[in-house]
């Protein structure tokens, strides 16, 4: 066809004509005439092995000296100029591509290795509480604040409106507690406002309630909330892109993307207790052997049955007391509350835990000296 092309003048618009009848693009048609029934795959020849070779070391070892968020293609290549080192920018792209891939691999499996799953075993052993975002209404931002049970994931109580406060939080774990018929052993929550304040304290206090509080701007602490809060936004079909436009708006910033959508008030909370009620009395999850989060909850063993409420406090609380006056900084004081936490429910039987797929200790080996 690139020969015939070429040694034919084509009349105005048989060239279009043609390119329709053959499936192709006029362009297509001029790149066949231009070539003439050469052979061969256009573009440039490949790089030698020796090439590859030698711009994978040279940008290694440029891309050392670089910091994150300026190690890109660009900047390898202006260094490598400056060094006179002549590497092709094909080259130095592919080699970048290629080290932060294996770097990334690395990075995930150090993470597996190093990441802790704690499995809760029995119903009211450790409850969750978070508040999110979920979309906006004609008045503004829609807040909701969740309380989870961490054996199921089921949603306990929850609360929809404006910003929650301390006494917003009390009443949700009064009425909780007054449901269920019992309170937590343990309250796994962040650091808001609306979470550590002197009215949450003193209801967990007089309810003999162990607070287990996460380190700042830390979710992986807190991941059984969080993944409620993504189902719940999914499943109200509230896209992230809209959630980030929102916070963006409300910090000023200049954003692109159109106004995220508006939920009527009735509306939203109608589709919440919908979606509430799916997901956790119609929804088979594989993890739960095919239960729902619902089916699990009820027939689950309660911690209050295995555990003296009154005792389990007080040694943890004696444990927490001895952490708070050690001589360290306020993460390592956190990090270590937090392991005791865990360390007392599991030596009770309500929680196990696993580091990279094998137990973790919950006595400290003694050394050999």
């Amino acid at each position: 066809m690139g020969q015939y092309l070429s040694t034919h003048r084509l009349r105005h618009g048989e060239q279009k004509a043609l390119a329709e009848r053959l499936g192709r693009s006029p362009r297509t048609l001029r790149e066949w005439k231009r070539r003439a029934g050469v052979t061969g795959l256009p573009g440039r020849p490949p790089h030698s092995q020796e090439d590859v070779e030698r711009a994978m070391v040279e940008t290694a070892r440029v891309l050392d000296t670089l910091v994150s968020g300026h190690n890109g293609e660009g900047t390898v290549d202006e260094t490598l100029k400056r060094a006179g080192i002549v590497v092709p920018l094909r080259l130095v792209r592919r080699s970048l591509h290629d080290l932060k891939a294996t770097q990334s691999a690395m990075d995930r499996e150090r993470l597996e290795h190093e990441r802790m799953h704690v499995e809760v075993l029995m119903t009211n052993a450790v409850w969750t509480l978070d508040q999110t975002q979920l979309c906006r209404d004609e008045a503004g931002t829609v807040q909701g604040v969740a309380l989870r049970d961490c054996l199921s994931n089921r949603v306990i109580l929850a609360s929809v409106g404006c910003a929650a406060k301390g006494a917003d939080v009390v009443r949700l774990l009064e009425l909780a507690a007054q449901d269920r018929g019992s309170w937590p052993l343990v309250l796994q929550m962040d650091n808001g406002p609306e979470n550590n304040n002197v009215e949450v304290r003193e209801c967990l206090m007089k309810n003999q309630v162990v607070p287990q509080w996460n380190l700042p701007h830390t979710p992986q602490h807190n991941p059984r909330s969080e993944r409620g809060h993504s189902d719940w936004k999914m499943a109200l079909g509230v896209a992230s892109r809209d959630r980030r436009a929102d916070r963006a708006r409300a910090r000023g910033g200049a954003i692109s993307r159109p106004r995220a959508r508006a939920f009527p008030r009735r509306s939203l909370i109608e589709r919440l207790v919908h979606v509430w009620s799916t997901l956790d009395n119609a929804t088979p999850r594989a993890g739960l052997l095919g239960l729902t989060t619902a089916e699990l909850d009820r027939i689950a063993p309660w911690a209050e049955d295995h555990v003296r409420r009154a005792r389990f406090y007080k040694d943890v609380c004696e444990e927490l007391q001895r952490i708070a006056l050690a001589p360290e900084c306020a993460r390592a004081r956190r990090m270590h509350a937090r392991e005791a936490i865990w360390a007392a429910l599991e030596r009770h039987g309500l929680v196990t835990r696993t580091r990279g797929g094998r137990p973790i200790p919950t006595v400290k080996g003694e050394g050999v000296s």
